[in-house]
């Protein structure tokens, strides 16, 4: 007979929001932690798992009464209950890797404080796991994981393996999370059927029962519980003995016992045939994705670059509590868009929240540098608060060059110019084109003076100008009677030397100039009679195709040609009762595609507003392949992942499995056949069935009534409470903000390369500043195109520079400027050896620092 001995490890899993918003939750919060904190002090609880993200002891701290808080944090200093090392539990597909490492710093920093950091990478409900987490954990000193969503082997250990080599020993949750035996009337069997099925798998004599599950009490009677299962004759063919523990105590013991042992699985975890990884939440909601990675780019790529460039103050503790709220808002259940609608309704007003945060934070490092101003002046050298961009700064928050034309929006008071002048301060005109103008207003209100708002135009502007790494380039601007407003043209056909757009007869076609190869670009409706969770076909999906577009006008001012379409689809209002096909009233949903090129660019850019009208149905963005596709590639979370082409396979009948999954996350790039796509927050996508070949589908609304169902085709049981979620039909008008370019190339290096830079400019633009200082750092440039930028903040007196690489290659970091260090492990502390070589490992993830010079070194 084997002997096993299990770790009880007493845990309850607490999603901030999900079926309750979130109130509802901390006022159920302090009442699990009134059950839990007596036990823990009276002994009869040993050790307590407040799973693994420390907003909960946040929260708790932040509501619960003085004397019960300092109970609670007594017991951490103690050791008695884990704490971290996440901040919150994210969805790690659908943010940036840099969230994912400030997650951890956070919760780590945190978990440190209350003196409860527990040592394991716990992850264990998140839908499906990043390829690049081995990694992300080892930076901060953490080796071992422990998960349970997008594993499929067969036993409960196994090391993973991330694509730089990092090897994580990792437990598997064969069964799940939410084991509660002790909490049911018949718990010996309940315990027995658990241990019993999770035994065979064990590659020792160790075992892990994580008891508790959502937002569920201890048990009362767990230590007397324990007691008589262990004085009780064996059963069957093994012998449990019962011990209560902690989550790193039964890591540790366990990954002792197996190691050599352990088979190895190797990258991202998406596999479902175990578990549910729920992969069409990448698509629910999507408004809450666009104004997610709205925030993420502007804290990324503006307001942190800002702060590390400006010779200012940088409000620390501001940005880390807007940090905060941003990865809050990332939690899985809240950015997969599949709790409540009041859940979601109160994260549209927290994203508002961020918005005015982020706002603020670009007004204090413009106003701290002189740039702007906060008060009424008598000084005619200081700028006023009422001032408009006439005076303005263009800004590179990147350490790769930025060449080229580049497109900002300049507001200047007054009436409407034909023209405008932008030169430098040496003179130097630039070459620029008026893409759009309106009329404007804005409204400010001087800390010394009345409010007033300011009546003028905002002109969008595409401005050619080279930027070096982190460079900023002090302009002005003017109206000018000049030819540079826009210009009008009625032939439908945009061109230049890379690509060819033309729409004919409704038909809108791409291709290489000289080539007889058409691509034409359409959309595509079907039914959806899924959930928040899964797309589900219905017996009839009345799938339609919007191929014919109308052609409103074309633009074509100096390099910036427009064209401008419009597009209506006809489509079922919803389902029939039965759920079984289309109702027979229909509506009309329509939308505006704006096409531009610029200059001698390869990618079309691209903007799709369009109103939808239509329930439980899911629209996408149809582009045809020439060949079919054996493999795509799309960047994920610090890295490039190469994934196998999967045919959607729609069962006939639900059942209790998970149909395998066919549609992919995509963070902001992807490339399909000859198709080369980068976006914001369009990130599900999917090879599919097209014509008599395949097409790239990328989801563009996915509109479901339901937070769960048991009846779809594709997901037969439940993934959580059978609740309506009228919101998420996803009624009402979305903005598309992408670009598109056809490239013959095999999917390799340079394509890769070509593509990230393309989406890195999107995501990170160029930005126009408000006034001009003489308060900048010295330009910082990276001359490695290859390397991919994380971030670039200041850390006390240095700049840090995260950096990742996309290849199977050693590549050298290649700054142009000298003092720079690398910094490593947990707490990213200087590298011993100085002389070390500024490189980056294949597939690595890298930091750097580089003390910053004092004031007197500061540029115009």
């Amino acid at each position: 007979m084997q002997t096993f001995e299990v770790g009880v490890v007493v845990q309850t899993h607490w999603d901030r929001e999900w079926y309750f918003p979130h109130q509802q939750f901390v006022a159920r919060l302090l009442r699990v932690m009134q059950h839990v904190v007596p036990q823990l002090e009276s002994g009869a609880l040993q050790h307590f798992l407040f799973d693994g993200q420390t907003a909960a002891m946040e929260d708790l701290l932040a509501h619960a009464e003085p004397e019960w808080a300092a109970r609670v944090q007594a017991l951490a200093r103690q050791g008695r209950i884990g704490l971290g090392p996440w901040y919150v539990m994210a969805d790690e597909f659908l943010c940036s890797g840099e969230s994912l490492w400030r997650n951890l710093e956070i919760g780590m920093a945190d978990a440190t404080v209350h003196g409860g950091l527990q040592q394991v990478g716990y992850l264990p409900d998140t839908f499906g796991h990043i390829g690049q987490m081995p990694q992300i954990l080892r930076h901060f000193g953490l080796s071992s994981a422990v998960l349970w969503r997008g594993v499929d082997t067969a036993h409960s250990e196994f090391d993973w393996v991330a694509p730089d080599g990092t090897r994580t020993g990792t437990l598997f949750l064969t069964q799940g999370y939410y084991q509660h035996p002790f909490n049911v009337r018949d718990w010996r069997g309940a315990l027995h059927t658990y241990l019993d099925s999770i035994a065979p798998r064990a590659l020792s004599q160790h075992l892990l029962l994580t008891q508790g599950g959502d937002h569920l009490l201890s048990s009362d009677t767990l230590a007397q519980q324990i007691a008589d299962f262990n004085a009780t004759p064996a059963q069957g063919s093994a012998e449990y003995h019962l011990v209560q523990s902690s989550l790193p105590d039964v890591v540790q013991k366990t990954l002792d016992a197996t190691q050599g042992k352990r088979p190895e699985v190797v990258g991202e975890l998406r596999q479902n045939a175990q578990a549910f990884v729920l992969p069409d939440v990448l698509s629910t909601r999507r408004y809450l994705k666009q104004w997610h990675q709205h925030a993420e780019d502007r804290l990324l790529g503006e307001i942190e670059p800002l702060f590390a460039m400006l010779q200012v103050p940088s409000p620390m503790r501001y940005l880390d509590t807007t940090w905060r709220l941003l990865i809050q808002q990332q939690a899985h259940d809240s950015i997969c868009g599949c709790s409540v609608d009041v859940v979601h309704d109160e994260m549209e007003t927290r994203f508002a929240q961020l918005e005015q945060r982020l706002d603020a934070l670009r007004a204090m490092a413009l106003t701290d540098a002189g740039m702007c101003a906060e008060s009424v002046s008598l000084a005619d050298a200081l700028p006023s608060p009422f001032a408009d961009d006439a005076l303005c700064t263009l800004f590179n928050p990147t350490v790769t060059p930025r060449t080229g034309w580049h497109t900002v929006d300049v507001f200047l008071k007054g009436p409407l110019s034909p023209g405008l002048s932008v030169t430098d301060l040496a003179a130097e005109a630039l070459p620029h084109q008026i893409v759009a103008v309106a009329a404007h207003r804005e409204f400010h209100s001087p800390l010394n003076e009345f409010p007033d708002p300011v009546d003028g135009h905002q002109y969008t502007l595409a401005v050619q100008c080279d930027l070096q790494g982190l460079e900023s380039r002090a302009l002005r601007v003017q109206g000018s009677t000049g030819t540079s407003a826009l210009g009008s043209g009625t032939k439908p056909l945009l061109a230049n030397a890379q690509v060819r757009i033309e729409c004919t007869d409704g038909r809108l076609e791409i291709s290489h100039p000289g080539s007889p190869q058409r691509h034409a670009l359409a959309l595509f409706s079907e039914l959806d009679a899924g959930d928040s969770y899964n797309y589900a076909p219905p017996a009839d999906a009345a799938p339609r195709v919007h191929a014919r577009f109308e052609v409103i006008g074309t633009e074509v001012s100096g390099p910036c040609k427009t064209l401008r379409l419009r597009l209506q689809a006809d489509l079922p209002s919803q389902l029939n009762t039965e759920r079984s096909g289309p109702s027979a009233e229909e509506v009309q949903c329509e939308g505006e595609l704006t096409l531009r090129l610029m200059g001698e660019s390869p990618m079309v850019q691209a903007t799709l507003r369009w109103t939808n009208r239509a329930q439980d149905q899911r629209t996408r963005l149809i582009f045809p392949m020439q060949t079919p596709a054996v493999e795509t590639s799309a960047d994920s979370a610090f890295a490039w992942v190469t994934r196998p082409v999967v045919l959607a396979q729609y069962p006939k009948a639900p059942s209790r499995t998970e149909m395998p999954v066919a549609v992919n996350p995509s963070y902001s790039a992807v490339c399909a056949g000859e198709w080369n796509v980068v976006h914001r927050a369009m990130q599900e996508f999917e090879v599919v069935r097209w014509e008599d070949g395949q097409a790239l589908a990328i989801t563009l609304v996915r509109s479901v009534g339901w937070l769960s169902r048991r009846d779809l085709v594709t997901r037969g049981v439940g993934a959580g409470p059978d609740m309506p979620t009228p919101g998420a039909q996803c009624l009402g008008e979305q903005v598309f903000t992408f670009a598109f370019g056809l490239d013959t190339r095999p999917l390799g290096a340079e394509r890769t390369q070509a593509t990230l830079a393309h989406a890195d400019c999107l995501r990170r633009p160029v930005q126009l500043l408000r006034g001009h200082s003489n308060r900048w750092h010295a330009p910082q440039q990276m001359d490695n195109p290859v390397l991919q930028v994380s971030s670039v903040r200041r850390q006390a007196n240095c700049l840090e520079l995260r950096v990742w690489n996309p290849t199977a290659q050693t590549q050298a970091l290649q700054m142009r400027e000298d003092g720079w260090v690398r910094v490593e492990g947990a707490g990213l502390q200087a590298s011993e050896n100085t002389l070390a070589p500024l490189e980056v490992l294949p597939f690595g993830i890298a930091t750097f620092r580089k003390v910053l010079p004092s004031s007197t070194a500061l540029h115009p």
